[in-house]
């Protein structure tokens, strides 16, 4: 869904933004809400379709797009004594860790009911500030570094646990599953620091990149 998101988003921005740049933020708001609705209706209908179709996903993603606009044309007036910079960041938290803990599998998703992170992610972007609390926890080394290894994170949690789960290693016990969590970080550390970084070097040469490819493929499907 991302993927087709980065290829095809930039192109209809581009043919708004030369056509109908005095209606853009129109366009974004109403594409936004077409897509959440269409999500929320597919959804009870039609939940795998619904999961993997970029025009019922693509809502998420336009919340972040309206935002940047909207801090690119009008800014962000911060008042570390305002009301809304204290308060409202905390709740945007909140409704993450809510959606943590009380979504569940039987609940429709993309739908109505995934507003609460969004708007919570939103909310914690819009009003952070250095001199905030959940900014300065957010910004910690501890979120700066799990953030960076996010990615790896999300990759090797999947098929660790996968085949834990098909080999009856977890049996029962949660203690299994914390040794899983840790071994999941431990891997997503190792990928960071020599597959990503290294990767991302300019200096790293492109043949070596297209070796390495090669050689990772031949070995999978041996």
């Amino acid at each position: 869904v991302e993927e087709q998101y980065y290829i095809l988003f930039p192109l209809a921005l581009l043919f708004s933004f030369k056509y109908f740049k005095k209606y853009l933020i129109h366009i974004l708001i109403i594409s936004f809400l077409v897509s959440l609705i269409s999500a929320n209706w597919i959804s009870f209908n039609n939940q795998s379709f619904s999961f993997y179709f970029l025009f019922t996903r693509m809502w998420e993603l336009l919340a972040g797009s309206i935002l940047a606009y909207l801090e690119s044309q009008i800014g962000r007036n911060y008042n570390k004594n305002n009301f809304k910079t204290i308060i409202l960041p905390s709740v945007g938290l909140t409704l993450i860790i809510h959606s943590i803990f009380f979504f569940h599998d039987q609940m429709f998703h993309p739908s109505f009911y995934t507003l609460s992170p969004i708007i919570g992610v939103c909310l914690i972007i819009w009003y952070s500030n250095k001199d905030e609390i959940i900014t300065k926890i957010l910004s910690s080394k501890l979120f700066v570094g799990i953030g960076l290894i996010s990615y790896s994170l999300y990759l090797w949690h999947y098929p660790i646990f996968a085949f834990a789960r098909e080999t009856n290693f977890f049996d029962g016990h949660i203690l299994y599953k914390f040794f899983f969590i840790f071994v999941a970080f431990l891997l997503s550390i190792f990928s960071f620091f020599f597959i990503e970084k290294p990767f991302r070097d300019k200096r790293f040469q492109f043949k070596k990149i297209i070796t390495i490819f090669l050689v990772t493929i031949i070995f999978l499907i041996s």
